[in-house]
């Protein structure tokens, strides 16, 4: 197993634009049945495989709102199941007023390495129309925090392309960012989902849709100005300084590595084949606290679909898609497969084929949607 991934659903709130499996406002009692339930998980999974990960993700929802005494519960049978010397990367996400110095501190004890804080904005204006609960003061101290306990690695969420932000306030916000020193950046551009509050308000004629040449113009500021601070782009959204890059998230990117996935409505991809838990409470918890395993849907890629996924994620990557990784892979050659389509983005000049990948150019990857509609 490449990586490992838990997946905790509570959040003090559940934010104006979130569209992830997660849920404000449930009781101590429940996010402990919740933690239990975990637990049973890998329990009963490693009953059948004792394989150790290289990296391990706990993501959410917002794991760092768990009571102390819950986090501790988690951390110890992730510690007793799964943490091996071949461990070398273990993430852990939060947000700045559900994190302080005793947590940080129980975070480092149990061999936590990466923290990963949803900082999303550095307006209070933004920031309360979000529906965030934190302020950028709290930021800038659960930082330095964070630094003091021993985290080296730091990554920061942030959102471009929201309700009333301008070009100069962007700017002013990655000048406060990179002032504070994180070594990973994750950059997205705000898209409303229909079933989030934003998506009704959309509807109702109470937000409309971001200007996209601005949304655009955004993405190459944040660009050249984390270029000049010494950050490097791997990945579309994402920046980092020299040998800080989420080697977790490369392993979904790659798609030709393995990963578990526990927790409601985790996703795993494990020799060859997909699968997923429940994404009901009773479809997933219930059973665990009867010992039993929910019921996974399981699903077969065909030879296509897991040829256009490589093409999809690896162009994601700057680094792009080897030509002979997809050879050994599939027993074709990527330029036979998708001859009409390459031939189609070199001439847009979306794509460039040399050095043995195939790579999204600087206007293919603000267009990315476009290029990756080419090969399915």
């Amino acid at each position: 197993m490449d990586g490992l991934y838990l997946h905790v659903p509570f959040c003090a709130q559940k934010c104006r634009y979130c569209d992830f499996l997660s849920f404000g406002h449930q009781s101590e009692e429940r996010m402990r049945q919740y933690v239990q339930a975990l637990e049973k998980e890998m329990l009963l999974l490693t009953q059948y495989s004792n394989d150790k990960p290289r990296t391990i993700f706990i993501g959410g929802g917002t794991p760092s709102f768990l009571p102390d005494f819950l986090l501790e519960k988690l951390l110890s049978a992730v510690r007793k199941y799964f943490v091996s010397p071949a461990l070398v990367e273990f993430t852990i996400e939060g947000n700045p007023e559900s994190l302080n110095e005793e947590k940080l501190q129980l975070l480092r004890a149990f061999g936590v390495n990466r923290l990963s804080i949803g900082v999303q904005s550095c307006s209070t204006e933004s920031l309360q129309l979000l529906g965030r609960r934190h302020t950028f003061a709290e930021v800038v101290n659960i930082f330095a925090a964070a630094r003091k306990a021993g985290f080296t690695n730091i990554n920061f969420d942030l959102m471009y392309g929201l309700p009333g932000q301008d070009l100069s306030s962007w700017q002013q916000c990655l000048r406060r960012v990179l002032a504070l020193g994180a070594t990973h950046l994750s950059l997205y551009q705000l898209n409303i989902e229909e079933r989030t509050l934003f998506g009704r308000w959309l509807r109702e004629g109470k937000l409309t849709e971001f200007d996209d040449e601005m949304a655009l113009a955004m993405y190459r500021l944040a660009k050249s100005m984390l270029t000049e601070a010494g950050f490097h782009q791997y990945e579309i959204s994402n920046y980092a300084q020299d040998n800080f890059e989420c080697e977790h998230n490369k392993i979904y990117w790659r798609t030709t590595m393995d990963y578990l996935g526990l927790g409601l409505g985790a996703h795993s991809f494990q020799d060859g084949r997909r699968s997923s838990n429940p994404v009901k409470w009773q479809d997933y918890v219930v059973p665990l606290l009867n010992n039993i395993l929910p019921k996974r849907e399981e699903e077969t890629l065909t030879v296509k679909e897991a040829m256009a996924e490589m093409i999809f994620m690896g162009l994601r990557m700057n680094q792009g898609v080897s030509l002979v990784e997809f050879e050994q892979r599939f027993d074709r050659k990527l330029v036979s497969v998708y001859e009409k389509a390459i031939t189609k983005c070199q001439k847009n000049d979306w794509l460039t084929l040399n050095e043995g990948y195939l790579r999204l150019t600087e206007k293919g990857r603000v267009l990315g949607n476009l290029v990756f509609v080419e090969f399915v």
